[in-house]
């Protein structure tokens, strides 16, 4: 049998999104004890996955048994990163898990990302041990928060001099995706979420909610209402980023709005990732309600983390 490392073709997908279920699963079972925890994933977020670098994701194709392991790249602006990456456990520990992610590396270095990395599961020694193989560096923990949704309790909060909108209810489109992009720009050089936003709205993933102060933008926060899994009720917090030169108490209106418009989806509760390094977002997150129900590793190739106590960038390089 031979294995092959090529580009992932769109008639490839109802494979991977069968490699991913079984490989996590088994993941699961291993590490927790939970035998058949995870749903499939929804075809929209395998294809918008693909739609997000169409380049940079690769498969593992066996010539006899075919797709065996998959790999997806994400490019926002020059930040770039890896994720999901899934071989199935038949065929681990062949090398073939690290010649995926060596391809998608190399790709998102070609596409000209400075800051290259992923994220994966801080308990999990078997995937540390191949990144740290591959030449990664551990860069901190983000941590998953979560919060229950008591839609009976839900109401506006008082944003005093923050104003909220719906990016898709807007008549100036381009003209908040300019600042979305200044607001990238100004937490790190050439970051640049709004692939994130499109990507959102082109899969009817949810909406963008961008705040704005004194007739200035100053943060916006990417919400998904519908799970990247099948028969998941929770709604995410994708990105929620605060510009570098604006007040921190941008974040509360955002996480207030990401909460309600999950609400309105019928989602039982809504998470967000924050870097231990962001002690004002963490506290925030606790007073809110939220408690932690995952920890991931920040893992670098090229660059920096983006992670920092003197930004709001709340985002997660984890798939």
């Amino acid at each position: 049998m031979a294995v092959a490392i090529r580009k992932m073709r769109v008639d490839d997908l109802v494979d991977v999104k069968s490699v991913d279920l079984v490989c996590w699963n088994e993941l699961m079972e291993r590490a927790y004890g939970l035998r058949g925890m995870l749903s499939a994933r929804t075809d929209e977020n395998i294809l918008s996955y693909l739609h997000a670098d169409m380049e940079g994701a690769f498969v593992a194709a066996d010539d006899l048994a075919g797709v065996i392991g998959s790999c997806f790249s994400h490019v926002w602006g020059t930040t770039g990163w890896v994720g999901p990456l899934s071989v199935l456990p038949a065929y681990q520990s062949r090398g073939f898990g690290k010649e995926l992610l060596r391809h998608s590396l190399r790709h998102l270095e070609d596409t000209g990302c400075v800051d290259i990395g992923l994220e994966t599961m801080a308990e999990n020694p078997t995937n540390l041990g191949m990144y740290l193989k591959a030449g990664l560096r551990p860069e901190g923990l983000v941590l998953m928060f979560g919060k229950r949704l008591e839609h009976a309790e839900l109401q506006e909060e008082d944003a005093r001099d923050v104003a909220v909108e719906r990016y898709s209810e807007s008549d100036v489109q381009g003209h908040l995706k300019a600042h979305i992009k200044r607001i990238s720009s100004s937490l790190r050089e050439g970051l640049d979420y709004s692939k994130e936003i499109e990507l959102t709205h082109k899969f009817a993933f949810g909406d963008t909610i961008v705040a704005s102060s004194k007739g200035k933008v100053v943060g916006f926060c990417v919400v998904h209402t519908r799970p990247r899994r099948q028969n998941m009720t929770g709604g995410s917090v994708r990105v929620l980023a605060v510009d570098s030169a604006a007040k921190w108490d941008v974040m509360e209106p955002l996480l207030s709005s990401a909460e309600l418009m999950a609400a309105e989806a019928r989602m039982s509760e809504i998470s967000v990732g924050i870097p231990v390094v962001c002690r004002r977002a963490l506290d925030s997150a606790f007073s809110r309600g939220y408690f932690v129900i995952e920890s991931f590793e920040r893992l670098v190739w090229l660059g920096s983390s983006g992670m920092s106590d003197k930004t709001m960038n709340l985002c997660s390089w984890s798939g």
